[in-house]
């Protein structure tokens, strides 16, 4: 698979279309935070941008470009490769990949100085590793998952689904078990890459219908978690669950936070959100680390990342809306209240808030 793709006149006209800074009417963000558009495409070519990753100071945003949960190819342009840009803090084009699949997951590996992408998250699903600095014709690797998520058999890390967002944890990967077929595996891969054979080897981290504990009450309550989205590494500046792992079970409208995560001392608190009277879901997490820094925000629909800069506060929680009861609702970017979970609307419309991103 080449490493990136030859700049034809398409792709340099999405260049070209992709600026930093740019002043903006709407979307309305709060008083004291200005809102710019970090990059942008006005192509058919490059659509649908989804998450975004952070390696040493540049940017990574996925561009989905229509094709299928499953690696189909788009019904209108036949597209079955996701592409994945690099850009700058400012928000130029540095360098770009083209992967086969549904680009759904990036995260950015640190130590490892790579990004890592999960593509197909109902199910084909395979993973990708990305070494910008790599010498050219090797800075791209896939590997196949063993055992394949979608294996026919039940349990453990058989969940009949795909794999969807990536965290690099104290030096473990972790990858969200999207689309279950059913109840009782697992909810998060734990990934060990073999990169002399090409091979994600995954294992379980806790089920999908464990027990946990209330986060309003205390209690016990049993997880029953049917859509494993989102998640993210809680900062230590948070003021609650710091140092967890958390997973965004989107379409049940809950956050799971596991402590020790990966011991014999593992447990798990359930967070169930609402905005307003009702009951909400989100379709990304993240925190602000330490003050100021930005946020930055993909907006698929409106084929925009857009960056927020302002006086954000330590351990601020954000939450890209998705749904609120049972309406998409997917036009906010929201605080998070982690002892309630309420929602309160932050920055106001967009047309499809996705992947969050908090750079200090």
């Amino acid at each position: 698979m080449p490493n990136a793709l030859k700049l034809v006149p398409i792709f340099v006209a999405v260049v070209l279309a992709t600026t930093a800074a740019d002043s903006i009417a709407a979307p309305l963000a709060p008083a004291g935070f200005k809102l710019s558009t970090f990059a942008k495409s006005s192509s058919k070519q490059l659509t649908s941008p989804d998450d975004i990753a952070l390696l040493g100071g540049d940017i990574f945003v996925g561009w989905q470009n229509g094709v299928g949960t499953k690696g189909e190819a788009n019904a209108k342009t036949g597209q079955t490769q996701s592409e994945v840009i690099e850009y700058s803090p400012k928000g130029k084009l540095v360098r770009h990949w083209s992967l086969k699949g549904k680009v759904d997951g990036l995260g950015g590996d640190q130590a490892g100085g790579m990004v890592i992408a999960t593509v197909n998250e109902d199910g084909n699903s395979s993973l990708y590793t990305i070494k910008p600095t790599a010498p050219a014709g090797t800075q791209v690797v896939h590997y196949r998952y063993s055992p394949r998520p979608d294996a026919k058999s039940s349990g453990g890390v058989s969940t009949g689904g795909g794999t969807d967002a990536v965290v690099v944890a104290g030096g473990a990967i972790y990858l969200s078990a999207s689309n279950p077929a059913g109840k009782g595996a697992t909810a998060a891969f734990r990934v060990h890459l073999d990169s002399h054979k090409d091979v994600a080897h995954l294992s379980a981290t806790f089920a999908d219908d464990v027990h946990a504990l209330d986060a309003l009450t205390g209690g016990a309550v049993t997880l029953a978690l049917t859509d494993p989205d989102s998640n993210a590494q809680v900062p230590d500046s948070s003021p609650r669950f710091g140092g967890d792992f958390v997973l965004d079970s989107q379409a049940d409208q809950q956050l799971v936070f596991a402590s020790g995560l990966g011991t014999s001392n593992r447990s798990l608190t359930l967070l169930n959100l609402t905005h307003g009277a009702s009951s909400a879901g989100v379709d990304d997490i993240r925190w602000a680390r330490s003050g100021g820094g930005a946020l930055y925000i993909v907006d698929l629909k409106g084929n925009v990342v857009y960056k927020l800069k302002g006086p954000f506060k330590a351990g601020q929680a954000f939450g890209s809306l998705d749904t609120v009861g049972s309406a998409s609702d997917t036009t906010e970017v929201d605080t998070l209240d982690l002892h309630t979970g309420a929602l309160t609307p932050f920055v106001t419309g967009l047309k499809q808030p996705k992947g969050l991103l908090w750079a200090g």
